[in-house]
């Protein structure tokens, strides 16, 4: 459980993270979200392309034993557990977003419950 979780979340936010540094238009199309200045693109590569990809050395690094798997599960909880109550104080507040960020809640919701099962088995 602890590999699964610390690759699965690892490669999404390795992907994710990529996508948004190569190429922050694309990504922002199915929102609908126009970036047309240079610091519309800065703010997109940086605070998710640059994060994200962070958030997946962090990951795989636990996942490979680099680092503390205690430490890169904790780290799952809380990065994908705040990203999720992000996401879930926007639906109450402003309604239901593209089905896409639906799918990407549930991604999140699901690594977080994985890493908190695993953190739990691993202190039997």
């Amino acid at each position: 459980m602890r590999l699964f979780t610390l690759w699965g979340a690892g490669l999404m936010m390795l992907v994710v993270g990529a996508l948004h540094l190569i190429n922050p238009q694309m990504m922002m199309n199915t929102p609908g979200v126009e970036l047309s200045t240079v610091n519309h693109l800065h703010i997109i590569r940086a605070a998710y392309g640059g994060s994200y990809l962070g958030m997946a050395c962090l990951f795989i690094l636990g996942a490979l034993g680099r680092i503390d798997r205690h430490f890169a599960l904790v780290s799952v909880v809380v990065l994908f557990s705040g990203f999720a109550l992000g996401r879930l104080v926007s639906i109450a507040v402003d309604g239901p977003p593209v089905g896409l960020y639906l799918g990407v809640l549930g991604a999140e919701l699901f690594f977080a419950v994985c890493a908190i099962k695993a953190l739990k088995a691993s202190k039997r």
